[in-house]
């Protein structure tokens, strides 16, 4: 399991588990590669697992988003974008002995990327970077 905890780390998978305080459904984005997706904002204490790998496995979006299957995302503040028309319907959960939280599970393409880092983690010198794969 390997678990990517600084800015701009991404995730590519067909089905991931995303697990926050405070989900926000967004709008829609059309990525050139992809198609139109729904796109989910998610802050205070967020996390994505692969639950399901991408076949074939291979980057779609990002040359050096992580593929295997049990890998992880923990952050502050997370971007999602799925390859679907609409919303998921997003459960509580019981996150910790103090918290509740809000979750739900992609069943189609899911690009997650960090966009705010957990403030107790130091940032990297240089940031990691974004490469777009080319078509």
């Amino acid at each position: 399991m390997t678990k990517l905890v600084h800015n701009n780390c991404t995730i590519e998978c067909d089905s991931a588990e995303v697990i926050s305080r405070k989900i926000l459904p967004s709008s829609f984005l059309d990525i050139d590669i992809i198609g139109r997706c729904f796109t989910y904002k998610c802050s205070l204490n967020s996390e994505a697992t692969i639950v399901k790998e991408l076949n074939p496995k291979s980057q779609k979006i990002n040359k050096n988003s992580a593929l295997d299957l049990d890998s992880k995302l923990e952050c502050e503040k997370l971007f999602v974008a799925i390859e679907r028309k609409k919303p998921y319907k997003i459960a509580k959960i019981n996150h910790s002995g103090r918290h509740k939280a809000q979750t739900f599970t992609t069943d189609a393409f899911t690009f997650v990327k960090i966009t705010q880092q957990l403030a107790n983690i130091p940032i990297l010198v240089p940031e990691k970077q974004i490469i777009l794969v080319e078509k």
